[in-house]
């Protein structure tokens, strides 16, 4: 997980002096979806990315992406002896590919490719037995579909779709629900331009 993270970190801080490049802030509200289990136990609280375009042209944008998020589940309203609470972070380095469509100058679609990092920390009691040091790492591959639309030159919304698919493990039983994970992200941005 380092060596993605620095690899990530070593490309975009490289390519910061390219000229006509376009960095991107978001900030999202995620919402998770599905028939798995983030859809039906876990709740968005926030989702904040990053994107940085090595190459524009009249086309497509290219560049690298980074979105850091949480999303939640609380148990303790559910079940007498089972008070606790979990936080899945999310950690999504990616590469990415923004197209531009000449007679619709404000619509943005893209597509990005990555890999996802979810830590899952607990906090609280189960029947009793205190699981604050329970903590759990996984990750796979992450597919990403969006739409972005320019509010003004350095302002934009923006809606997107997330897919993980988590490798298998072996304490957890192999099946999508386990697996596939689809978050859909609301959100607004802000462009910033270096300049040439």
């Amino acid at each position: 997980m380092k060596k993605v993270i620095l690899l990530f970190l070593l490309s975009a801080s490289v390519t910061l002096f390219s000229q006509n490049s376009v960095f991107k802030l978001e900030l999202n509200y995620p919402i998770p979806v599905g028939q798995n289990f983030i859809g039906k136990n876990y709740t968005g609280i926030i989702d904040i990315g990053g994107k940085y375009s090595l190459l524009n042209k009249d086309i497509v944008s290219l560049g690298f992406a980074f979105n850091t998020g949480l999303l939640t589940f609380d148990n303790s309203e559910n079940i007498i002896f089972q008070n606790y609470r979990v936080s899945a972070y999310s950690f999504q380095p990616k590469v990415f590919c923004e197209f531009n469509i000449k007679s619709i100058d404000k619509l943005h679609p893209y597509t990005s490719l990555g890999y996802s990092f979810m830590i899952f920390k607990a906090t609280g009691t189960n029947n009793e037995f205190d699981i604050s040091d329970l903590n759990d790492t996984q990750n796979g591959i992450n597919l990403n579909f969006g739409l972005a639309f320019d509010i003004t030159k350095k302002f934009f919304i923006n809606a997107q779709y997330d897919f993980i698919k988590l490798k298998k493990e072996n304490s957890i039983p192999y099946s999508t629900f386990n697996t596939n994970i689809n978050i859909v992200k609301l959100g607004i941005g802000l462009k910033l331009y270096q300049k040439e």
